[in-house]
């Protein structure tokens, strides 16, 4: 097995790469310790939950341990491993937005949507997706405070990526666990990229939640994809910028009839290019693409600039 060390942010936070399909610095989950249990922040997958152990145990805790689980949204790559988890832990309790809460309690329709778009490659990306039981999941309202050890988290709503999307502001810290909507940003790295699947992106509710964290002067931001990164308003600015850039390029192309095939194809040419202009190694290009596939970002914002035009 592949081992990447965890990563002690501050003296109570760590992150933990979960080695998404064996590659490095794509998915974080983020681990609050306390005197009287455990917070985690993001699970990842099913397919990364040995992973997501033996990160937790090489930064000296116990899985055990843990009992609450945030999640910023439900998508599989955030949450997929929510249901295994609290199989697990029986004294955890799992922290989610009201619309979303539904679809951890029953799945069905999430993963048939997501078999739609990943056939047979569902077991090999996510593995499973456990239903959690109803009487463990708790619903965040927008503003509502949860302690984690010693910090005091502030839940906000902040669609745009989903809408069920929850961002995690630590205001003593000026900290704020962004999820999906801050972006995917690889370390090392300055290039911001937007990640826009479908079936829900929503361009105007994804700019009134960025202005509302950037608003909150943060000092730092933590990615889920992927880390820690210090520049808050450049890297919002950046975000916006490509998300803007990005769905009018894609509405000239559905305007002109192009198949979703070859404009993603067209548009994994052109980012890896950004990318390597950047970074010169083909490498931090494939872990963008991993991180957030093409395909996926034409299919979600081709659905928003159709449903925009009707």
């Amino acid at each position: 097995m592949k081992i990447a060390r965890p990563r002690q942010l501050e003296p109570d936070l760590w992150l933990l790469d979960l080695l998404f399909q064996g590659t490095p610095g794509v998915v974080a989950a983020y681990l609050i310790t306390g005197p009287y249990g455990h917070t985690l922040v993001e699970t990842g997958p099913g397919s990364t939950l040995q992973m997501l152990e033996r990160a937790v145990e090489d930064a000296g805790f116990r899985l055990g341990d843990i009992t609450q689980i945030l999640v910023t949204h439900i998508h599989l790559d955030h949450a997929g491993a929510s249901g295994s988890l609290l199989r697990r832990l029986p004294d955890a309790r799992l922290f989610v937005h009201p619309r979303g809460a539904r679809h951890m309690i029953d799945p069905s329709k999430l993963l048939a949507s997501a078999t739609r778009i990943y056939a047979d490659r569902m077991e090999e990306l996510w593995g499973a997706f456990e239903p959690c039981p109803p009487d463990r999941v708790s619903t965040l309202a927008d503003g509502e405070e949860i302690h984690c050890g010693v910090r005091t988290l502030t839940a906000l709503h902040t669609p745009g990526h989903a809408s069920h999307h929850i961002a995690f502001h630590d205001p003593e810290r000026r900290s704020a666990f962004t999820g999906d909507v801050g972006g995917v940003r690889l370390q090392g790295a300055s290039y911001v990229r937007p990640p826009t699947p479908p079936p829900d992106i929503d361009i105007p509710a994804w700019h009134a939640s960025v202005q509302r964290l950037k608003a909150l002067d943060l000092r730092a931001l933590d990615l889920t994809h992927f880390g820690r990164f210090d520049d808050a308003t450049r890297h919002f600015d950046d975000l916006l910028f490509r998300l803007d850039d990005w769905t009018e390029w894609v509405a000239e192309r559905v305007a002109e009839g192009r198949s979703p095939v070859a404009m993603a194809a067209a548009l994994q040419l052109r980012t890896d290019t950004e990318v390597a202009h950047e970074i010169e190694t083909a490498d931090m290009a494939a872990a963008y693409e991993l991180a957030t596939p093409a395909r996926m970002t034409v299919d979600g914002l081709a659905r928003y600039v159709r449903s925009r035009a009707s």
